[in-house]
């Protein structure tokens, strides 16, 4: 079976590249949608979530303002504001890094055959695990590519660190790989990739690839897109130089042809195929002319793309030089940042021993200072509280006064004398009080005003609508007294019709009783009857006062004609005296 070799390499951190808003010659943007993309998010909006909350508890602990963070922690740190391009801090910090990975060359792992599609899946496979086996690389891009010549895995992450001073959470790859156990120096990004290396290993050979020891001699795998332009230029040369030898072959096939015919045929031979024969030898030569032109410029050709093909070694191993220089020199650079975090660790540290002990001094002379502050503000408080009592003393005394003259005007104004020494004006004051509510409820009773208006109305307006009220019950008295009025005149006048009437009958009755002219015709029950009511009205006129008007016996003209009607004719006056 086939040895694959992994590659592994520090990438240059093209997020645009990665993300594919630009093509380069090498991929084939009908294939792009092919591309697999695990992590998609702006840097900014990474280090918005990464850095923010650190930067405003260390705001938060400043107290100058000119030791705050103003912008976010990117720009803070990199001195511009977020750009997708790598960017390196003062102090050797990258923005971020790229980390990429690749099974096998185009050779033998191609786009397109089952090799590159389990090459696919191994790489997929190790990208799942990549955040679990490192928390502190926040990974915010991550795509495979397979729209190029071989699949292949980038991921760019921000390296995330805590510290005591400072800015509790920052951007540091030395601080990351120590949290994450790979100690520190120079050695801890050797370790780290080692064990990275030994776990994608370990992923391919499950899936069924033997894997090829890694060329020592090199030291260092080189960028894929450098060892893609090395391979597309060899296999340019070898497609063009691949006609040439054919045609080499070829005309050396027609040469050995043309003599073993020519040799071979060693008889008697007539001489219209003896001329045929010269002419074949003629051709033959003429063959070999051509031959040995075509095999010159061959040979030339050849020399030519031999040339060529040296070139492309010695700028391969030119490039594989620079590679391997730039290795080290990016090994040389992380070794120098993380030689500056260490002595930046230590001179923090220092500092820290530094501060605690002028934070003990600084504790002990605030203590010292807040004693006598202490003492000098009880002095003030005790001064100002002094000051105070004599003030409320004088106020209390005119308040006093105030009282006093007070009491006298209410005892004045409930009525009370100022020689009067008894009466207890507060008694006074609580009978008025309670006569008052009791106004106040029966005006209530009264008006039956509504809550609001009743809140809002005084007393003497309440007095004010009852007068109104009580004046217009008055008016509509008095006219009713005068309808009254109107209906007893009448009455009386009636009644004293009745009366004056009523006395011609008592009269008439009277006459019946006491008259010598009208009584001589009663007798028994008919004059008990006449005799009872003269007695009876007798009686009532007494009690009435009007005793004098009953003391006579007349007949009223009107009873007297309506008597007339059953008066008999007197007989002649010629009767005997007897009848009469």
């Amino acid at each position: 079976m086939i040895s694959r070799t992994i590659s592994i390499c520090q990438g240059k951190g093209s997020i645009g590249h990665n993300n594919r808003t630009f093509h380069t010659k090498n991929s084939d943007p009908a294939r792009t949608k092919n591309n697999i993309v695990f992590v998609r998010e702006p840097i900014g909006t990474a280090y918005e979530k990464l850095f923010a909350e650190a930067v405003e508890r260390y705001n938060a602990k400043q107290k100058r303002s000119d030791r705050k963070i103003k912008s976010g922690y990117f720009e803070y740190q990199f001195g511009q504001p977020v750009t997708e391009t790598k960017l390196t801090s003062p102090d050797k910090r990258k923005s971020f890094y790229e980390y990429l990975i690749q099974l096998g060359t185009m050779e033998d792992t191609g786009i397109g055959t089952e090799a590159a599609e389990k090459a696919t899946a191994c790489l997929c496979e190790y990208m799942r695990g990549f955040s679990e086996r490192n928390p502190n690389f926040y990974v915010f891009n991550a795509v495979i590519h397979l729209d190029e010549k071989t699949p292949h895995l980038h991921i760019d992450y921000v390296p995330v660190g805590h510290y005591k001073r400072g800015v509790d959470t920052q951007n540091g790859i030395a601080q990351a790989l120590k949290e994450m156990g790979y100690g520190t120096g120079k050695n801890a990004i050797a370790k780290w990739r080692q064990s990275e290396y030994l776990i994608f290993r370990e992923i391919c050979e499950k899936n069924g690839f033997i894997i090829s020891e890694p060329k020592k001699s090199r030291g260092v795998s080189f960028a894929v897109d450098e060892y893609k332009e090395i391979q597309q230029e060899k296999e340019r040369l070898t497609e063009e130089l691949q006609p040439l030898r054919e045609m080499e072959l070829a005309a050396d096939e027609a040469s050995v042809a043309g003599k073993k015919q020519f040799l071979s045929n060693n008889i008697s031979v007539s001489p219209k195929e003896f001329e045929q024969l010269e002419q074949q030898k003629k051709a033959v030569a003429v063959q070999n002319i051509e031959n040995q032109y075509e095999r010159d410029n061959i040979a030339a050709r050849k020399k030519m793309l031999d040339e060529r093909e040296a070139d492309i070694a010695i700028k391969e191993a030119e490039s594989l030089s620079r590679l391997a220089k730039r290795s080290n020199e990016l090994d040389v650079r992380e070794s120098e940042i993380v030689k500056i975090e260490e002595r930046a660790l230590s001179a923090l540290n220092d500092a820290d021993a530094d501060k605690r002990r002028a934070a003990v001094l600084i504790s002990d002379a605030k203590k010292k200072l807040e004693y006598a502050d202490f003492k000098y503000n009880e002095q003030l408080n005790l001064n100002r509280n002094y000051s105070a009592l004599q003030n409320k003393y004088c106020i209390l005394e005119k308040e006093r006064d105030n009282k006093a003259s007070e009491l006298v005007n209410l005892r004045y104004a409930v009525g009370i004398s100022p020689t009067d020494k008894e009466t207890d004006p507060v008694q006074k004051i609580t009978a008025i009080r309670d006569e008052n509510n009791a106004i106040d409820l029966k005006l209530d009773k009264e008006l039956r005003l509504p809550f609001r208006q009743q809140k809002s109305t005084t007393t003497l307006e309440m007095l004010d609508m009852v007068l109104d009220k009580f004046k217009s019950r008055i008016a509509e008295t008095d006219k009713e007294l005068d309808e009254s009025r109107s209906v007893i005149a009448k009455l009386k006048e009636q009644l004293s019709f009745i009366k004056q009437e009523f006395v011609k009958v008592v009269l008439a009755v009277n006459a019946l009783v006491y008259s010598d002219k009208y009584c001589r015709g009663l007798s028994g029950l008919s004059k008990a009857l006449a005799t009872g009511i003269s007695f009876f009205t007798d009686s009532t006129f007494k009690k009435l006062g009007e005793y004098d008007s009953i003391n006579k016996c007349t007949v009223d003209d009107e009873i007297r004609k309506n008597m007339n009607h059953f008066i008999e004719p007197e007989k002649s006056r010629t009767s005997s005296y007897y009848e009469r």
